[in-house]
């Protein structure tokens, strides 16, 4: 069989080259069309992302402009005057190095919180409410 052959052999009234030439045009479109309908999808999914990354924006320019209302100085000087506080007295002031040694001095007993009324009327209950292994100095009475 000659090359030529091919060219004038007849399957059904059909030309074999025809045949293959219509094969070959049909997958050709067929790929075309995926190939643009994949495109779309990934057009589409891109879109998303960016209307999302936009959205996002929006979000970071709005918290940005929040904390930047919450930090301006009025405002907390406004917020500290209302709950009654005061600056820091440069004697109250100590370093990350001298931290330990003010943990470790003891609290003057002025400082100390005043005991609760109903611990002061009765010993007893004050004794009953003090957690386990912690001494109220209140003797119970033997019974």
């Amino acid at each position: 069989m000659r090359i030529s052959e091919v060219f004038h052999r007849r399957v059904r009234g059909f030309r074999v080259v025809d045949i293959v030439g219509i094969g070959v045009l049909l997958t050709l479109v067929l790929g075309v069309y995926m190939a643009k309908a994949f495109a779309g999808r990934e057009r589409a999914e891109i879109a998303s992302v960016e209307r999302q990354i936009e959205e996002e924006r929006i979000k970071v320019r709005l918290l940005k402009a929040e904390v930047a209302h919450l930090e301006q100085p009025r405002r907390i000087e406004s917020l500290a005057q209302a709950a009654q506080l005061a600056p820091i007295a440069p004697d109250r002031e100590t370093s990350e190095d001298a931290l330990i040694d003010v943990a470790r001095k003891p609290i003057p007993a002025s400082k100390l919180p005043a005991p609760p009324v109903a611990a002061a009327a009765d010993p007893a209950l004050a004794a009953a409410d003090a957690p386990d292994g912690v001494t109220t100095g209140v003797e119970e009475a033997p019974r």
